[in-house]
C-alpha cells in the first residue's frame, strides 16, 4: 500500500513537470549533483517541518514469536520510510495470573499464567509528516492479539531497559555494613 502511494506520488509529480515544460515556463528543475556550487538560498527554500527528537514505538502481545515477527516489520517499515532507527530492546516478560471460578463459590475451576512480552523500537529525529504516516501502517498491519502505542522518550523508560543485578546489590550492601570501601591516600 505505501509502495503504491509513493509511485503515484512519483506520477503525478512528472506529469506536472510536462505540463509545466510544455507551457514554456522556465522553471529551474534541473539537479546538478556532481557539482560543486550549490548557492545558499536552496536551504532556505526547504520547509521548516518540526521533527520529534526520540519516539519509542511500544509492542506488547502475548505471542512471542507473532511479537518478534511484527518488530522486525515495524523496523524495516521505518528504514524504508528513510527514519533513523537508533534502538530496539525487549523488555523483560509479565507474568499475569488468571483464575476461573465456579458459578456462585470461591472454589477455583482453572487457573491460567500468562505472558506479557513487550518490545520497544526506538526512532530519532523523525519529521511530523513521517510519523503520522507510520503510525497509520502500523495501525493498520497490526495483528491480533498485539498492541502498540508510540510515545515520546523518557528517562523512566530508560531506567526500565536494564534488569537489576541483585547479586552485585548484596555485595555492596554486604560492604556497607563491614563500613564502606577504603580511600586510598
Amino acid at each position: 500500500m505505501f509502495v503504491t502511494k509513493c509511485l503515484g506520488q512519483q506520477f503525478f509529480k512528472m506529469v506536472k513537470l510536462q505540463t509545466f515544460k510544455s507551457a514554456k515556463i522556465c522553471i529551474p528543475t534541473v539537479c546538478h549533483y556532481g557539482s560543486v556550487y550549490e548557492p545558499d538560498y536552496l536551504d532556505l527554500l526547504k520547509p521548516d517541518i518540526p521533527e520529534y527528537e526520540k519516539v519509542n514505538i511500544q509492542i506488547k502481545g502475548y505471542d512471542f514469536a507473532i511479537l518478534e515477527s511484527f518488530q522486525k516489520f515495524v523496523h524495516t517499515i521505518a528504514e524504508n520510510m528513510d527514519l533513523e532507527v537508533s534502538d530496539g530492546w525487549a523488555l523483560p516478560p509479565q507474568t499475569i495470573n488468571v483464575k476461573r471460578f465456579v458459578a456462585n463459590s470461591e472454589n477455583v475451576e482453572t487457573q491460567y499464567t500468562l505472558n506479557v512480552y513487550e518490545r520497544n523500537i526506538q526512532v530519532v529525529e523523525v519529521p511530523s509528516t513521517k510519523l503520522s504516516l507510520l503510525i497509520e501502517v502500523i495501525e493498520d498491519s497490526l495483528p491480533a492479539g498485539v498492541k502498540a502505542s508510540i510515545h515520546r522518550h523518557t528517562d523512566e523508560q530508560e531506567v526500565l531497559r536494564y534488569i537489576p543485578d541483585n547479586e552485585l546489590k548484596t555485595l555492596k550492601e554486604q560492604l556497607e555494613e563491614m563500613g564502606g570501601s577504603r580511600k586510598k591516600k
